[in-house]
């Protein structure tokens, strides 16, 4: 009994001693894992060195007043600490720090250097003067009339050294622009780049500062040609030399295929848009298609990618080189010699130098013997853009290009891992495997890239343009592929052949497949809901939903289903009823709209088109101007406009001589908005042409027993501002 007795307590204590190992193995395993999680995330840290870079930038260009260069010093301490090993020393941790302190400092002083750089002189004030100019582009209006971008430029009655250093002019219907490199003279009519429309409104102003543009007007006579203007060196030469064949192409594209068709060819070749008719445009925007006539990421793949397939097929042929030489390496080389010439044909646009970084990027890997198309590579490229032009950051091109890569390759990188070996035969594949080989595999294919490039870019497509396509999937599944397999490689043979005179059968088989694309477009345009109005996002939106996307891409832990988070929170704040500016007031004072029971009412029913058109597109409002200007709730005639608020305020705005008589307006609880006298006096509140100028359109809102005026252009000292900052 006794020896029955320790052989139970023998038991419990082996039972009890097993308990232990299993719970400490347990432990272990856990620990083990989170040990793998961790290791895995910090070999993937790379990736938030353009999210660093990225944040700087934002940082830079949301300052309240531009920073002194000095700033620039932030740099020194993280690069010293990260030459001098202290950071590695530290820990893991403090050099992760020191590696995000560095990107952000990076990432601010690159913006803040760029804008040093461009700094220059911008027409302060609307002039009617003659202007002279080279030519270096040309292009049409929305009018339809020709355009064309000066440099070299002089403006009589304008001081040299406050002459700005480009100027875009508008020129009569009639008139026949010159080729780029040609001197003009012309009577015009020149006034400053136009700001915001609103506050919180697209900025043109800062656009055409860092596009070195310093006036826009249009022309008030004839165009006088003076010659062809000397060159200043052999780049300058090149320059021109490019500028005129693109234009020469572009004309013989358009000839080739009458119609909407060779506009199109223009446009997906040399980047000219001038050809294209609006009702086409506005079609493949509501199609979610005008994305096909930006030379982009798309355009430039699919070129380099055939040129890189057909030469490395052409080579593996000859086994006499395909034994012997890197054959994908010399076809890397071609496709990347092939995108440069391309970035130079189609005028080097903002949008295809980002395309050809990234594309570069990825072929240079396979030089590197390195995976082509990774997060690194795209990591990479995007640094690059970042440092090279800052302000892309803000722009909707940057934004989407790489939220709809970044979406594809994080998508196929996690369908990769699901293709695995099985632990105890791996001669056999798991199921997914199997599908893989499947022929659906190509249309699965296709329709998980439209769904990820779709889902990552309708946040900011919607942001910026305030339109949703919810038939945009649709449309891209039926489009790209043809503008892939169909008009990209006849677009090449037909640029092969073209020496030879053989490019009328492949620019022909290119037009067939350009009907096909806007067919689809005006089949798509056609449908019932095609165009969805959405309004303006509040503030922080974006930024939200670009940390929740980063989030879900860059990260591969458990934490990894946090980034549904901040992009939930932002849809949600997204989707609540907008709070939209209750009057808002043109820059020029000409145009206002009051947000009444049936929508904003306008004051003009013709006036300001694009203001007006603007407003009610921010508003979610897709109603036309006329319409708009019918709605009750503003008193208007040809002479004033009168607002009265629920809060006993009135806002007048008076034009032409009606200011004349503002006096008798002149009122407690009134806002006068207009040219007024400056002898004015009495009790009202007032806004003079002057002070509208200088703080451009207004957004007015009744608070308590005040009202609210917020402009949009920034009193902030930057030197994109005419109110401030640099001013010469």
């Amino acid at each position: 009994m006794h020896s029955f007795g320790l052989k139970i307590r023998q038991g419990e204590q082996g039972a009890r001693r097993f308990m232990d190992q299993a719970v400490t193995g347990r432990k272990a395993r856990i620990r083990w894992n989170w040990q793998r999680i961790w290791i895995a995330e910090i070999r993937r840290a790379i990736l938030w060195v353009p999210v660093g870079i990225g944040t700087g930038v934002w940082l830079y260009f949301n300052l309240a007043e531009e920073p002194d260069p000095l700033w620039s010093w932030i740099l020194a301490l993280p690069v010293l600490l990260l030459l001098s090993g202290l950071a590695r020393r530290g820990g893991l941790a403090f050099l992760i720090l020191t590696v995000a302190v560095f990107s952000l400092a990076l990432g601010f002083s690159a913006a803040l250097w760029q804008t040093q750089r461009l700094s220059g002189p911008q027409l302060l004030f609307a002039v009617d003067e003659t202007v002279e100019g080279r030519v270096i582009g040309r292009d049409r209006a929305q009018s339809g009339a020709p355009r064309v971008l000066l440099d070299r430029v002089r403006i009589y009655g304008v001081a040299s050294d406050t002459t700005p250093p480009r100027v875009r002019v508008t020129l009569r219907a009639e008139d026949l622009a010159p080729s780029p490199g040609e001197r003009l003279r012309v009577y015009a009519r020149l006034s400053p780049p136009s700001g915001p429309v609103e506050p919180g409104g697209f900025d043109f102003r800062r656009h055409a500062f860092f596009a070195n543009l310093g006036a826009v007007g249009f022309a008030r006579g004839l165009v006088v040609p003076l010659g062809e203007d000397r060159f200043s060196g052999p780049f300058d030469r090149a320059r021109i030399w490019l500028e005129r064949q693109r234009m020469r192409l572009s004309d013989s594209l358009a000839a080739a295929l009458p119609g909407p068709a060779g506009a199109f060819a223009a446009a997906i070749v040399v980047g000219d848009r001038a050809h294209i008719e609006e009702p086409d445009a506005e079609a493949l925007r509501i199609a979610n298609l005008a994305h096909l006539l930006a030379i982009s990421g798309l355009h430039m793949g699919i070129l380099t990618g055939l040129i890189f397939v057909s030469l490395r097929l052409g080579l593996a042929a000859v086994p006499a080189i395909a034994t012997r030489y890197p054959t994908k390496k010399w076809a890397a080389v071609a496709a990347i010699l092939t995108g440069a010439a391309y970035l130079a044909l189609s005028g080097g646009t903002v949008a295809t130098q980002r395309a050809f970084i990234m594309v570069a990027v990825a072929l240079g890997a396979v030089l590197l013997d390195r995976p082509a198309l990774t997060l690194r590579a795209l990591a990479v490229a995007a640094v690059l853009v970042l440092l090279i032009r800052p302000v892309s950051l803000l722009e909707p091109g940057f934004q989407m290009s790489f939220a709809a890569t970044t979406a594809l390759v994080a998508g196929f990188e996690a369908l990769r891992k699901m293709r695995r070996y099985d632990d105890r035969d791996r001669v056999r594949r798991s199921r997914v495997q199997r599908l893989m080989r499947s022929p659906l595999v190509y249309l699965g294919g296709l329709i998980m890239t439209s769904v990820l490039a779709g889902l990552a870019t309708a946040p900011y497509a919607a942001f910026h343009f305030n339109r949703a396509a919810p038939y945009g999937l649709v449309a891209n599944l039926a489009a790209v592929p043809a503008m892939g397999m169909w008009v990209a490689p006849t677009a090449v043979i037909s640029g092969l052949s073209a020496p030879f005179g053989l490019e009328d059968l492949p620019l022909a088989a290119m037009g067939a497949g350009i009907e096909w694309i806007l067919a689809v477009s005006y089949w798509t345009a056609s449908l019932p809901g095609a165009s969805v109005p959405v309004a303006a996002a509040p503030a922080g939106v974006l930024e939200a939903m670009s940390l929740g996307g980063l989030w879900l891409a860059l990260l591969h832990g458990p934490w990894r289903g946090l980034g549904i988070i901040p992009v939930a929170a932002a849809l949600l704040l997204w989707s609540s009823p907008a709070q939209r500016p209750e009057l808002l007031v043109s820059s020029d004072g000409r145009l206002s709209g009051y947000l009444g029971p049936e929508g904003r009412a306008l004051d003009q029913a013709r006036s300001s088109a694009f203001v007006a058109e603007q407003w009610l597109a921010r508003d979610g409002d897709m109603v036309a101007q006329a319409d708009a200007a019918v709605r009750p709730g503003v008193s208007r005639d040809k002479t004033m406009t009168r607002i009265i608020f629920k809060n006993g305020w009135q806002v007048i705005l008076l034009r032409g001589r009606a200011a004349d008589g503002a006096e008798g307006f002149c009122r407690p609880k009134t806002l006068l908005i207009g040219p007024l006298p400056r002898s004015l006096s009495g009790p009202c509140d007032r806004i003079s042409g002057r002070d509208l100028r200088r703080l451009g359109a207004l957004a007015i809102d009744p608070v308590g027993d005040r009202l609210s005026v917020m402009p949009s252009l920034s009193q902030a000292r930057r030197p994109w501002t005419l109110t401030g900052g640099n001013q010469r």
